[in-house]
């Protein structure tokens, strides 16, 4: 058997030796992973906005400070 082989029977060994919680842990951490490379990266020739490289995690928190943009006490002498 190759080296390659050999540490993959190695890794399924113990992962059947989680519990079944522990085992989707690591389903949905390969399922992360998996799905980061598939997604276009910056190159030279095409630039990515923060938005488009962060749009997966917009609405992700709960609660926190709302758009400062509504306090008029905040925007008070805001420009000058």
């Amino acid at each position: 058997m190759t080296q390659a082989i050999i540490q993959e029977n190695i890794l399924l060994d113990k992962f059947r030796n989680l519990t079944i919680e522990q085992q989707q842990t690591i389903i949905e951490f390969v399922e992360f992973m998996d799905s980061k490379k598939s997604k276009p990266q910056s190159t030279e020739n095409h630039e990515f906005s923060a938005y488009d490289q962060l749009q997966e995690f917009i609405g992700c928190v709960d609660g926190g400070n709302g758009d400062l943009a509504t306090n008029k006490k905040y925007l008070e002498g805001f420009g000058k």
